[in-house]
């Protein structure tokens, strides 16, 4: 990086840092601690939603998604709209009915102190685990730019993101958020802009679209399932080769995105507490709906941009030259007698099929129209596979297939920003990736801390404490909290793409925890023996279709809901009427 590059990004770092650390003064309890004392303006916290989200994950994972397997990924965000609809309805007014300090003390107002601490239990284990996965992503970034080793870029984002949270709180996470916003859409609004410039000269746009769709890159809707059989095959006839193949194993297409990205966004946003704390921080309901509309309506065509960004990098490298190798490690590896031999015959046929691909591309371009039997467009699309078919046999000459290509994957964004975009836009670029790196880390471990102190410290060990103590200690699981990120994105080794991997993760709980307020909601007679068992069998359902069926993740996400519905209304039936009653009417 140049120095002007390393003034912009520093320079925008220590602002946000600062930002976050003179909010201090308002954390003077709990209550402005977690809730930012419900004065947090409507956007703020609507601009916070979509900032936490919209971390380096997002950054990173979609734009290297798209480069690789083309839009498809945007079908998973199709329900986000109206899961922010369903939550302003259902879900504000649950949360905006008691002056609750986290999501899951409401569940003690329905099912008792149990399934309170059982949902709260299930949020920690679920952040804990994905923390790890947002951390490292952004220390691939700082590891490739400074040359660290990743355990310390992984401390230095770390330490910032823990430093402003343990003095200022939720205060400190949304106005940290809302300049993360402002630096990330001028960060990619710059880089749209450079590839477009770079891109037009050969094409015209409705060209360049042409040539990337035919390549499979704009494949954004799915609407006819890859097979119609309802019957989900077995993990042994998976690994046989038999069975026929079910509707439930496409990872993308149109009704995943709607059914379970719906399900997925609704227990993200509305139940998961890094995303549902900003509903507690405004001053009215009213505000509350404001801010995750929106989050609705700007989300997905911001996550469209992401992603097309990605499509333009791989159109960028076909037109002019891409490497067949992006991980650092990797081009190390392929200099070492024990690879180099293989390496260098992979690369030559890589380069040839590159060429070819290229000069494809470059002659449909100057055609006045392009149909489906042209024999050029064949041979460019059959250029298209045999690049990717020789990236993929370049990753495996290094180890596991599919990890390595996981990992490959991971820095395709990185090594274009360093090697092709100009001073100034790459400090604005990777001070956005740093800053949404800090900002959501701080926002989960926020969450976390709150869960911790109320939910679990405060309910059950230390019940008649002052309200300073209640906040030394939150300071003091903030950090507690700052330090396990650390220690878990050291031992993350990176094996997938980021993207897929943290909604993976998020997969196996949100189910569940959507499913215990739908049950709330919707089964009047169910008590505290059908919270607490209906969500712990909710969890149990979950990981056993995902040890024995071959069942896409997205669909967790609806058989956790739909499970701790079921068994939580059976056993409804089976508990006292009169205590029923009671807890029903809160």
């Amino acid at each position: 990086m140049r120095t002007i590059d390393w003034i912009v990004c520093i320079g925008f770092l220590v602002y946000m840092v600062w930002t976050g650390l003179r909010r201090g003064r308002e954390a003077k309890s709990l209550e402005g601690y977690y809730a930012g004392n419900r004065r947090i303006p409507w956007w703020a916290a609507g601009l916070s939603v979509m900032g936490t989200q919209i971390s380096a994950i997002t950054i990173l994972g979609l734009t290297s998604q798209a480069h690789e397997s083309g839009m498809g990924f945007v079908q998973t965000y199709f329900g986000l709209p109206f899961a922010m609809i369903v939550l302003s309805i259902f879900m504000v007014p649950m949360y905006r009915s008691r002056m609750l300090l986290t999501a899951y003390e409401y569940l003690e107002g329905r099912f008792g102190p149990a399934t309170r601490a059982i949902a709260s239990i299930i949020f920690l284990v679920s952040r804990c685990l994905a923390i790890g996965v947002s951390l490292y992503t952004a220390s691939v970034v700082l590891s490739a730019m400074l040359g660290l080793p990743p355990w310390s870029a992984i401390a230095i984002i770390a330490t910032l993101a823990t430093l402003y949270t343990v003095v200022a709180g939720i205060v400190g996470v949304v106005w940290t958020d809302v300049r993360q916003m402002a630096i990330i859409g001028i960060g990619l609004i710059a880089t749209l802009a450079i590839l477009l410039h770079d891109l037009l000269p050969h094409f015209g746009f409705g060209r360049l679209l042409e040539l990337a769709g035919a390549a499979d890159k704009l494949d954004a809707v799915s609407v006819q399932p890859e097979s119609t059989a309802f019957v989900p095959r077995t993990l042994a006839e998976v690994a046989t080769g038999s069975g026929t193949q079910s509707f439930w194993e496409q990872k993308y297409n149109l009704w995943a995105g709607l059914f379970g990205g719906l399900f997925l966004h609704m227990a993200y946003f509305g139940c998961d507490f890094s995303q549902a704390q900003r509903m507690l921080t405004s001053s009215t309901m009213h505000e509350s709906r404001l801010a995750l509309l929106l989050s609705a309506f700007a989300k997905v065509p911001m996550q469209a941009c992401i992603l097309f960004i990605g499509v333009l990098i791989w159109m960028f490298y076909a037109v002019d030259g891409g490497p067949m190798l992006f991980r650092p490690h990797h081009v190390a590896l392929a200099q070492q007698p024990e690879y180099a031999p293989r390496i260098a015959e992979i690369q030559q046929r890589y380069d040839a099929a590159a060429m070819r691909r290229r000069e494809l591309m470059l002659e449909l371009a100057t055609l006045p129209t392009i149909s489906a039997d042209n024999p050029q467009l064949a041979a460019y699309r059959s250029a298209v596979r045999e690049v990717a078919t020789l990236r993929v046999e370049a990753r495996r000459t290094f180890g596991d297939p599919s990890k390595e290509a996981g990992q490959d994957v991971n820095y395709i964004f990185c090594r274009y920003a360093f090697d092709h975009l100009p001073p100034v836009v790459l400090g604005l670029v990777i001070a956005a990736i740093f800053a949404a790196a800090i900002a959501s880390s701080a926002a989960e471990i926020n969450a976390l801390s709150a869960a911790t102190i109320v939910d679990l410290y405060r309910r059950w060990f230390a019940r008649r404490r002052d309200e300073r103590h209640y906040l030394v200690a939150g300071r003091v699981a903030t950090f507690v909290w700052g330090a396990f990120a650390a220690v878990s994105a050291s031992v993350f080794a990176g094996g997938g793409s980021v993207i897929e991997t943290i909604n993976m993760i998020g997969s196996f709980f949100y189910g569940s925890l959507l499913g215990i307020f739908a049950l709330a909601a919707l089964v009047r007679r169910a008590s505290a023996w059908a919270g607490a068992i209906g969500l712990l069998l909710g969890m149990a359902t979950v990981f056993t279709v995902h040890n024995t069926l071959k069942v896409e993740f997205l669909w967790y996400n609806v058989i956790g809901c739909i499970a701790v519905l079921a068994f939580g209304w059976l056993v409804s039936w089976f508990e006292p009427r009169r205590a029923a009653a009671a807890t029903a009417t809160g």
